[in-house]
C-alpha cells in the first residue's frame, strides 16, 4: 500500500467528519436563511475573519513552522522545539492582537472591499458591519487551532484537528436550532452560534496537544534566534500569498455582490459542494505529506522528495477522480437533496447547482495544487507560490468580469475554474527550477511517473459516471430534501464508488490493487 495513502486514515476520517458537519451546517442555514441579502451579509461578515486567518495561520503557518521544529528537534532536540514554539505562539498573539485592532477601527472599509455594492442598500451594509465586528474575535480561535494542528501534526497526529472545525459547525446548527425565534434578525443567531463554536474548537485540541507535546507558553524574546527570525521571513512570503489568496477571494465576493441578491450564496453553497467532494481528499494527503517532504528536504534527498510528492498526486488523483465524476453527474440532486426546500427555492437550486458543475475542474486542480504547494513550502521557497497567486488573481478579475455579464454567477465557476487549472500547470517548471537551485545535483521532477496509471484512473471512472447520469434523470430531485432522496443519492454514491473500485481493479490500478491486497489481509 502506498505510505501516504496508509497514513490517511486519521487526517481523513477527521477532515471527513469535519466536512459532512459542514454539509450539516450549510444544510440548514440554507433553510433558515434562503438565498437574499440577508444571507448574502452574513456570508460576508463570516468571510472577513477566516480571510484574516490565512495571514497569520492556516497551511502558511503550517508550512512555515514544521520544516523550522524539523530542524531544530534534528540538530538541538525537542527542548530547541519547544522554545521555538512558544515564540511563534507569542508572535501568534501580537499578530492577532493587530488584526484585530484594525479590523475594529476599518470595518466599513473592509466590507466595501468585499462586497462595495452593499453600500447601495444602507440596511444591508450597516448589518454586514455590526456583523464582522462581533465575528472578529473568532480569529484568534482559528489562528491557534492552526498552530495546534502543526504541532500535532508533527507529532504524527491528525485527526483531532482535522475534526476540530466541525464543531465550529456543530455551533452554527444549535444556534439556529435554539436561537432562531430570539433575534428580529435571524442571522444574529449564526453569529453566537460561530464564537461558540469557536471556543469549543479550540479546547478539543488541548488534552491531545499536552499528551503529546506539553503544555504550550509564550515566550516574547524574540531577539537573537535564527529559527524564530527564519520562521518570521517566511511568514512574511505567506502573508504576501496571502494577500493575493485573498484578494481572489475580494475579487470572487465582489463579483458576486454585483450580480445581485443572493449571487454569493449561490456561489458559497456551489463552493461547499466541490469542497466538501476535495478537501477530504486533498487537504488530508497534503497534511500527512509535509511532513516527510520536509524531512526530505532536510536531509537533501531529493530523491524521497520526488517519491513522496509523486505518491501524493497519485493518491489524489485516485479518489479526486471520482470524486469529480459523482460531483460532475449529480451537481443537481446532490444541491437539491442538501439545499433545497425552507426559504432556498427551486430556482436558488438550480442556480447553485449549475454554478459547482462550472466549477468542477477548479476541483481537480485545486486539489493538484494543495498538493504540489507543499514541496515549495518543505524548502522554505515561497515566492513562487507568491508569483503564480498574483497571475492567478489577476486572471481570475479578467475571466470573471468577461463571463458575469453572460452567465451571472455561474460565470465565476468558469472563471475560477480556467484560471485554477493554468496556475497548476505553471507550478511544475517552477518547482523542477526551484528544487535545481538547492539542490547539489540536476534533479528531474515528474508530474505523474506514471501516466498509464492516470488514464487507467480516468478511464474506470467512466462505468460510474453513466450509471450516476442515469440515476439524475429520476423525478425524486425535485421535491428537495426528503430523507428516502437521501438515502436514494447515498446508495447511488455507494454502488458508483464499488463500479468504480472493481473497474480500477480489473484495469491494474496500482492503488486499487493495493487496496484489495491490504482488505484481504485484514480480512485474514
Amino acid at each position: 500500500m502506498s505510505p501516504l495513502f496508509n497514513k490517511l486514515k486519521g487526517p481523513a476520517g477527521g477532515t471527513a467528519l469535519s466536512r459532512l458537519l459542514g454539509a450539516g451546517r450549510d444544510i440548514v442555514i440554507s433553510r433558515f436563511l434562503g438565498a437574499n441579502g440577508s444571507s448574502d451579509a452574513f456570508w460576508v461578515a463570516f468571510t472577513i475573519p477566516t480571510i484574516f486567518r490565512r495571514f497569520v495561520a492556516d497551511e502558511g503557518l503550517t508550512g512555515a513552522m514544521i520544516p523550522a521544529l524539523t530542524a531544530a528537534e534534528k540538530e538541538e532536540g525537542i527542548q530547541a522545539a519547544q522554545r521555538l514554539t512558544r515564540k511563534i505562539a507569542a508572535a501568534l498573539i501580537l499578530a492577532n492582537t493587530l488584526l484585530i485592532a484594525l479590523g475594529l477601527a476599518f470595518t466599513p472599509q473592509l466590507v466595501r472591499l468585499f462586497a462595495n455594492d452593499f453600500a447601495a442598500d444602507p440596511a444591508k451594509f450597516a448589518l454586514t458591519v455590526e456583523m464582522t465586528r462581533w465575528l472578529l474575535p473568532f480569529l484568534v480561535m482559528v489562528s491557534f487551532v492552526s498552530l495546534f494542528e502543526g504541532l500535532l501534526n508533527f507529532r504524527g497526529h491528525f485527526f483531532i484537528p482535522k475534526l476540530a472545525p466541525g464543531l465550529v459547525s456543530v455551533g452554527f446548527m444549535l444556534s439556529a436550532f435554539v436561537l432562531g425565534t430570539s433575534f428580529t434578525e435571524p442571522a444574529w443567531a449564526l453569529v453566537v452560534g460561530c464564537l461558540v463554536g469557536g471556543v469549543a474548537h479550540l479546547l478539543i485540541n488541548l488534552p491531545k496537544l499536552w499528551q503529546l507535546w506539553g503544555p504550550v507558553g509564550f515566550s516574547f524574546s524574540f531577539r537573537n534566534d535564527p529559527r524564530f527570525q527564519r520562521v518570521l521571513r517566511e511568514m512574511g512570503k505567506v502573508v504576501g500569498i496571502g494577500i493575493f489568496a485573498q484578494f481572489n477571494v475580494i475579487v470572487l465576493r465582489s463579483l458576486g455582490a454585483m450580480v445581485g441578491d443572493g449571487a454569493i450564496t449561490h456561489y458559497w453553497y456551489a463552493n461547499r459542494i466541490v469542497d466538501l467532494a476535495q478537501g477530504v481528499i486533498s487537504v488530508s494527503i497534503a497534511s500527512v505529506a509535509l511532513p516527510p517532504l520536509a524531512a526530505a528536504a532536510a536531509n537533501q534527498d531529493w530523491t524521497k522528495l520526488q517519491e513522496t510528492l509523486d505518491d501524493a498526486l497519485q493518491t489524489t488523483a485516485f479518489l479526486l477522480i471520482p470524486a469529480a465524476a459523482v460531483v460532475a453527474s449529480l451537481t443537481l440532486p446532490i444541491t437539491a437533496v442538501l439545499f433545497g426546500g425552507g426559504k432556498f427555492s427551486a430556482s436558488d437550486v438550480l442556480t447553485t447547482s449549475q454554478t459547482a458543475l462550472a466549477m468542477v475542474p477548479f476541483m481537480l486542480a485545486v486539489g493538484g495544487i494543495n498538493i504540489i504547494k507543499k514541496p515549495f513550502m518543505a524548502i522554505d521557497d515561497r515566492w513562487p507560490l507568491l508569483i503564480v497567486g498574483g497571475a492567478g488573481v489577476l486572471l481570475t478579475l479578467a475571466l470573471g468580469l468577461t463571463f458575469i455579464e453572460d452567465y451571472g454567477v455561474v460565470g465565476l465557476g468558469y472563471a475560477l475554474s480556467i484560471s485554477t487549472v493554468i496556475q497548476f500547470v505553471l507550478y511544475f517548471p517552477l518547482l523542477q527550477v526551484r528544487i535545481n537551485k538547492h539542490a547539489a545535483q540536476t534533479v528531474r521532477l515528474y508530474a505523474f511517473r506514471s501516466l498509464s496509471q492516470l488514464t487507467r484512473m480516468t478511464i474506470a471512472a467512466v462505468p460510474m459516471t453513466l450509471f450516476l447520469q442515469q440515476v439524475a434523470q429520476l423525478d425524486r430531485w425535485q421535491e428537495g430534501f426528503l430523507f428516502s432522496s437521501l438515502g436514494v443519492l447515498c446508495l447511488a454514491l455507494g454502488v458508483a464508488g464499488l463500479v468504480y473500485a472493481v473497474c480500477a481493479w480489473i484495469l491494474h490500478v496500482d492503488h486499487a490493487r493495493k487496496l484489495v491486497s491490504n482488505l484481504k489481509q485484514r480480512l485474514g
